[in-house]
């Protein structure tokens, strides 16, 4: 019996690592940030209780990603949008937040909060809806409370309990309460993942005939789409062909023939999703940061980006007289079956990421709008 071995070709692992990483190409922490826009900016509620009985407009601020406009929120009380500037994309330890060691809890608040398509849930849940809102439409009402209780976690801002806002009875009671209802019911909720990643489990593959598998996918990437290839097929669980790979996918692949060839995958597209919980910080046009407002994103922003990266997958015959009990070797190298199917995943994984690093650099500046306090 001809079993049949995965064998990845060692020359093009190496040669994506040198093209992709210390061969004159950035890498992941040298390149741009993920994602950059323009921020934009509806009326609010004002607020009550800065120091020296000042108010605070709660203005509904917009980050605009790829033609769409996602929710963002306010983490700095004291500090003005930076008008005329693109705001981008920045990991936690690099936003300039004096309590930064809260950001997990910001993040549970904007879980729950509002995210801009949920305000009447958000509204019932907190059990204010039979307020009079006055003029205030209910989003505002919504994004108001959800910026009083961030700003209370990342300024230690503490909002006038007798007068909450500048609108009527109503108003504050709504707002006030929502601030209360999420900061009594948001948990803790670490960073999300700032790198791209998509990697293949193989501890329980084995090679069935013409069959080498399973794999099982952990990636933070929405979705890897690809062609079938030619020669084989690639098959979930249940033998049924498939064209799309995301987070805790099975799959095998499955060989026409039992004849020593090579097959490749060429991605069609990569789903990347910038998640909830991001910071943004304003920044000129040479990607310099400058003092200005941060915000965190409340609004999962995702999208598609387009790829032809192939990894190749050589079979080669394992000698039928491998013992059954022996894991299967492949000749003269020695090497384990698992260990060299885990080298082609890996062509996989760096095509991937090499894709989603390209995408990064290629981000496109943009222009702000104003925001700030009556005061400012």
């Amino acid at each position: 019996m001809i079993k049949k071995a995965l064998k990845g070709s060692l020359a093009a692992v190496a040669g994506l690592a040198l093209a992709f990483g210390s061969g004159g190409v950035a890498t992941a922490q040298d390149v741009a940030p993920f994602a950059e826009g323009d921020i934009r900016t509806e009326g609010g509620v004002g607020l009550n209780g800065l120091p020296g009985s000042r108010n605070v407009n709660a203005n509904i601020i917009k980050i605009e990603l790829d033609g769409t406009e996602r929710i963002t929120y306010c983490i700095q009380i004291n500090v003005g949008l930076k008008p005329g500037y693109t705001h981008q994309e920045r990991a936690w330890d690099e936003a300039n937040v004096d309590r930064r060691e809260d950001l997990p809890r910001v993040l549970g608040v904007l879980t729950i909060g509002f995210n801009g398509s949920n305000a009447a849930d958000l509204i019932d849940a907190a059990g204010v809806g039979d307020n009079d809102f006055g003029d205030y439409s209910e989003r505002q009402i919504a994004y108001a409370g959800t910026q009083a209780a961030v700003w209370s976690l990342t300024d230690s801002w503490e909002i006038d309990a007798d007068d909450p806002t500048v609108g009527g009875e109503g108003v504050d009671a709504a707002v006030l309460g929502i601030q209360t209802y999420l900061l009594d019911n948001a948990e803790s909720i670490e960073e999300p993942d700032m790198e791209p990643y998509f990697e293949t489990d193989d501890s329980e593959a084995a090679v069935d005939g013409a069959v080498y598998g399973p794999f099982t996918v952990s990636t933070n990437l929405g979705s890897v789409k690809f062609q079938q290839p030619e020669g084989a097929t690639i098959i979930d669980e249940n033998g049924e062909a498939i064209t799309e790979f995301t987070d805790g996918q099975v799959f095998s692949v499955e060989f026409d023939e039992a004849e020593t060839g090579s097959i490749s995958l060429v991605t069609e597209s990569v789903t990347w999703t910038t998640p909830v919980g991001r910071t943004f910080v304003p920044v000129d046009g040479d990607s310099n940061e400058l003092e200005g407002q941060n915000l965190i994103l409340a609004e999962a922003h995702e999208e598609e980006l387009t790829a032809e990266l192939e990894f190749e997958i050589t079979i080669e015959d394992v000698p039928e007289e491998t013992t059954p009990a022996a894991q299967p070797k492949l000749p003269k190298t020695g090497t384990d079956l698992t260990m060299v199917a885990g080298i082609g995943a890996g062509v996989l994984a760096a095509g991937v990421v090499a894709l989603v690093l390209m995408r990064r650099r290629a981000a496109s500046a943009g222009a702000g709008a104003d925001w700030g306090s009556d005061d400012k």
